[in-house]
């Protein structure tokens, strides 16, 4: 091996160190720790086998966790995207003030979902909450509700925040996209007399399509660890009507001082994890293959 190839290894060799003590080794650790009886304090740990992965999946709670995600998983991407689908269209065909929208809508983007949800707790607070308040005063008290106390209404309250706060991080993903649409075949299709909602259909919504893609992973996999807005608005509450995977470790770790079920737990959320990326980049790259041997 040459000298140089040396020094160029010894470049890379604190970035190598750093990964493995911050991320290679606590991954490691988790899962030896998954198999143990620990509460995370004492010293002594028992060892316990797979009985961590069996009480969990035996838990009835397990069931509702996995529910909410599904629903909010779905509700979220599906909404974010067909609004941010709308919004980028719009802009994109030189809306006036459209450069002003679009800060004013990316703008709940960069806020942190921590401040988002203490916003959100006063507009949705039962007595003195905004939003029962301007209720009260328009004349519509029967649409007055315990909007996170309510086991019916919290998880769709939760959805509510999330998508309000990340439109429009689809909506530039999309309208950055349609900037690399060539204009050449919207002005073939409009001499053939196609509309612009053909054009919508036939040319820019599928040559969208890896955005789809990428919007679709990326909120799964936000959804599956997403923490901050049910914690601050519920604390994953009323009886788990909005528990997802990482309130319930957060809980199991802190609360309730299991760290055997915890670790098990986030095993089980990283496997889920990678289940739905191996699935989706399958998919995806299944159908460019598809595209590649029909053209």
């Amino acid at each position: 091996m040459k000298r140089k190839e040396y020094i160029g290894y010894l470049f890379i060799l604190p970035l190598v160190i750093l990964f493995l003590i911050f991320i290679v080794y606590p991954i490691v650790y988790n899962i030896i720790i998954s198999f143990y009886n620990w509460n995370g304090i004492s010293i002594e740990k028992d060892f316990a086998g797979l009985s961590n992965y069996i009480v969990l999946l035996k838990n009835p709670i397990m069931i509702k966790i996995i529910k909410n995600f599904i629903v909010f998983a779905l509700c979220t991407i599906i909404i974010q995207a067909f609004f941010g689908l709308i919004f980028s269209s719009l802009f994109i065909n030189k809306l006036k003030f459209s450069g002003f929208y679009r800060i004013i809508f990316y703008i709940p983007v960069i806020a942190t979902p921590a401040i988002v949800g203490n916003i959100f707790s006063k507009i949705f607070e039962t007595n003195r909450g905004y939003l029962n308040q301007l209720l009260r005063l328009t004349g519509f008290n029967s649409l007055t509700g315990q909007w996170l106390a309510d086991p019916k209404l919290a998880l769709g309250c939760i959805i509510f925040v999330n998508t309000w706060q990340w439109t429009g991080y689809s909506m530039l993903l999309y309208y950055a996209n349609m900037l690399n649409i060539p204009q050449d075949l919207y002005e073939a299709a409009t001499i053939d007399g196609a509309n612009k909602l053909r054009q919508f259909t036939k040319i820019t919504f599928p040559l969208l399509r890896g955005t789809h893609f990428t919007l679709f992973i990326m909120g799964m996999l936000g959804s599956l660890k997403c923490f901050d807005l049910p914690y601050v608005l519920t604390k994953g509450g009323p009886n788990y009507a909005t528990e997802f995977l990482s309130t319930y470790i957060y809980k199991l770790s802190f609360n309730l001082f299991d760290q055997g079920q915890a670790s098990a737990l986030v095993v089980i959320m990283f496997l889920i994890a990678m289940v739905i990326t191996l699935v989706q980049l399958k998919l995806y790259y299944r159908n460019d293959k598809d595209k590649e041997l029909a053209g």
